[in-house]
């Protein structure tokens, strides 16, 4: 019961990844009392949530004098070499402040930053660490300090990095939750059940597509002047902004369509609809296999629920 005390307290406004919740509260207790927390990695899909639980976290954190901790969120594109984390991040915002640091996207982390971080997140017991680099000493301290990372690949992090890193993986958001953040973010107009239930289907999994699917609600019953939104108020939406079933984009609708004429490797089907093979890998085929919509053996092939997707697709 304390426990779920904790959940709620610490992340109110959001929804669904309980286990996420429990084990970030309890790192949460750990260091209020203790003044420590290991670093962590957020891993999971995109649009899970991973950058607002990473700062829900951080504004839990107090620090020694009692206040909320600040919050930097740095994506880890935007860093070129260790002159510029160093020089640019480090010394003007990080170095002796007591802050709570997001590395988001850390796979694009730069090789020669991974190899530093090697050394200064090898930190076994102790809590401070100095990293000498160019000539200059860098003092972290991780009482001050804590530091998060979060990436979609993490299949691309340096093994070595990954191992100093304790990890907390995402899932996917139910039917039920998906409901729960849409109504949340679509306060002025109220869904029937019946309704959100398709709507819910629309949203592709995850909790990001749910908030931008509620913002169109919103517009809809603002433009409508309605304060109810039912399921013919949705089709009438779908028509409008182009909402597919199951929430697929039309390259996957192309992609159904082209194999309904016949399997296909993923060269001839890359030919076929002008794509590169990457991203018909990593865009597309991922999510019509979670939704079983094709399967893979080989070559890429159409399966029975697909092609009921095509004939909705059809009437469309």
């Amino acid at each position: 019961m304390q426990l779920q005390t904790s959940i709620n307290n610490y992340f109110p406004e959001l929804i669904g990844q309980n286990a996420v919740k429990r084990k970030l509260s309890f790192y949460i207790d750990a260091f209020n009392k203790t003044g420590v927390c290991p670093f962590l990695l957020l891993t999971g899909a995109k649009g899970l949530g991973k950058t607002e639980f990473a700062k829900g976290f951080g504004k839990n954190l107090v620090n020694q004098d009692g206040t909320k901790r600040n919050f930097l969120e740095i994506n880890c594109s935007t860093i070129k070499n260790n002159e510029q984390f160093f020089e640019q991040i480090f010394l003007p915002l990080i170095s002796d402040n007591e802050i709570t640091i997001l590395f988001d996207e850390c796979h694009a982390l730069p090789k020669d930053l991974t190899m530093a971080f090697l050394t200064i997140f090898n930190t076994e017991t102790r809590t401070r660490k100095t990293f000498e680099w160019n000539e200059m000493s860098f003092e972290f301290d991780f009482k001050k300090q804590t530091f998060i990372f979060a990436t979609t690949e993490s299949d691309q992090i340096f093994p070595p990095l990954k191992d100093r890193l304790t990890n907390v993986d995402f899932e996917p958001y139910s039917s039920e939750e998906l409901g729960q953040i849409l109504k949340v973010c679509a306060p002025e107009a109220v869904i029937d059940d019946d309704c959100l239930k398709e709507v819910s289907k629309s949203v592709r999994n995850n909790a990001r597509n749910a908030v931008m699917r509620a913002k169109e609600i919103s517009l809809y019953c603002g433009a409508k002047r309605k304060f109810v939104f039912s399921l013919k108020d949705f089709k009438d939406l779908c028509q409008q902004v182009s909402i597919l079933p199951l929430g697929l984009t039309y390259t996957e609708k192309q992609i159904l369509e082209a194999l309904k004429h016949g399997s296909a490797t993923l060269t001839g089907l890359a030919a076929k609809l002008g794509l590169s093979k990457t991203s018909i890998q990593k865009d597309h085929e991922l999510y019509l296999l979670n939704k079983n919509l094709i399967e893979i053996d080989g070559k890429r092939k159409i399966t029975a629920k697909g092609i009921d997707v095509c004939k909705e697709l059809a009437t469309q």
